[in-house]
């Protein structure tokens, strides 16, 4: 072969590998233009830390706050407990101008310059609830978020109290909620599917296209549910425990959690304290056993903390709640479900 040909095929041969790998460039930036999780799975359950693909905030993510004051003589203490919230609050990714829903006593002042957008004499979180729903519904996608957090211990000044409003302030406010990935939509200190979906403490960050699916939190009060749940019942998430519920109450809800610890799961039995410890995963991070907890819902309502119960009485809520009675393959109960029994 003369040189002249060698050269000639080498050539057509370097062209040849230059144009495939053109060709899977051009295919994977398509790929994540079309369908950015089929090119980096978001995150990944292990016992190491999850594998996890950020979604970086768009605009300032809104806060909504449920302020509680009973009586003049709890100004000066109440005052502290926002001014120890508002000190996580993070101006280059939350909007500074809080929404205050003011219950009970008006505060004459409140810290960081916030100003109080609506004031009751009376009321509860679903309130300040509804006017998240109400902001959500009119920003409606993806990329708009929330914050919802109230001053837990306002009412009832202990030390159970404080830890526990520490635990989950810090977890709502933290940079890691702020941009939660694509396979979550709402995202707090900690998520538990027991005994009934939610988060101790009701304090959290989600997306607005999912809150927007949510019923109104008015709804209860309004007349518009099922007569079961006006029964305040703390095991089920009805009566005036259904705010808590509300976050986690519709079966599209995709929850993640950041506490790494397995002491604390839910109510008010070993919250860490201090500086929250942060790992983001998919929730619930555990398996169902490590959320049975002894106490009044095991003996009065251990349907609750069966697991041969449990999708049935999500089901039940799920249609008296949305009329939804299918679940959908997607649902996190699942999985959930699934790596608990097979841990057994």
């Amino acid at each position: 072969m003369r040189c002249s040909e060698v050269v000639v095929t080498r050539t057509k041969r370097s062209v040849r590998i230059i144009f495939v790998a053109l060709v899977f460039v051009a295919s994977y930036f398509l790929l994540d233009q079309l369908h950015p999780v089929l090119v980096l799975d978001s995150v990944q359950y292990s016992n190491t830390s999850a594998m996890i693909h950020h979604d970086a905030p768009k605009s300032k993510i809104h806060i909504f706050y449920n302020l509680f004051t009973k009586s003049s003589e709890d100004e000066e203490r109440v005052r502290r407990i926002v001014d120890e919230q508002f000190g996580h609050i993070d101006a280059t990714l939350h909007d500074t101008n809080v929404s205050i829903t003011s219950i009970g006593h008006k505060l004459s002042s409140i810290p960081n310059n916030s100003f109080i957008k609506e004031h009751y004499n009376e009321g509860g979180e679903d309130l300040t609830l509804h006017a998240v729903w109400q902001y959500c519904k009119a920003n409606n996608h993806k990329h708009a978020k929330v914050v919802y957090l109230h001053s837990k211990g306002s009412f009832h000044p202990n030390e159970s109290n404080h830890r526990l409003r520490n635990f989950v302030t810090q977890g709502a406010l933290s940079a890691e909620c702020a941009n939660l990935p694509d396979t979550c939509n709402v995202c707090s200190s900690r998520m538990s599917p027991l005994p009934h979906p939610h988060t101790s403490g009701n304090m959290w960050l989600a997306r607005c296209d999912y809150i927007a699916q949510l019923i109104d939190p008015l709804a209860l009060k309004d007349g518009k549910l099922p007569n079961k749940f006006h029964e305040d019942n703390p095991c089920k998430g009805r009566g005036r425990y259904l705010g808590e519920h509300w976050v986690h109450s519709h079966p599209s809800v995709m929850p993640c959690d950041l506490y790494p610890g397995k002491e604390f799961t839910w109510a008010h039995l070993r919250v860490p304290s201090g500086d929250l410890r942060k790992e983001l995963r998919r929730a619930p991070r555990f398996r169902f056993d490590e959320y049975v907890l002894p106490g009044m819902c095991l003996s009065e309502h251990p349907e609750t903390l069966s697991i041969n119960d449990f999708v049935e009485l999500r089901k039940q809520n799920y249609e008296m709640l949305y009329n939804i009675t299918d679940l959908e393959e997607s649902w996190w109960g699942w999985e959930f479900l699934q790596r608990s029994i097979a841990s057994r």
